[in-house]
């Protein structure tokens, strides 16, 4: 399983449904069943669903290089998605 950014000060994943939702309705988009696009990603299947719940990914570049091509968007958009979520965050942790 990968790695996706925690709670301040717990074990659970912080989840971000509007992040979910854009990677759902772009993989909808395509044509894609959660199966392929987990697949074509090179992750399991409960990844891919945690990332449609709105799991953030932790900064891994070759992650996000990955779901950027599953999903044919640019690689440094998706980064500009993550990045400031992981920064918001870590601030939070302080």
């Amino acid at each position: 399983m990968h790695a996706f950014l925690a709670q301040p000060g717990g074990h659970l994943p912080i989840a971000v449904p509007a992040f979910g939702t854009w990677i759902r309705h772009r993989r909808i988009e395509l044509g894609l069943n959660c199966a392929r696009a987990a697949a074509m990603t090179g992750i399991g299947r409960d990844d891919w669903n945690t990332l449609e719940a709105g799991w953030v990914p932790e900064k891994d570049e070759r992650l996000l290089r990955s779901i950027a091509g599953t999903l044919q968007i640019d690689y440094n958009a998706l980064v500009n998605v993550v990045a400031p979520l992981e920064a918001h965050f870590a601030g939070t942790a302080a």
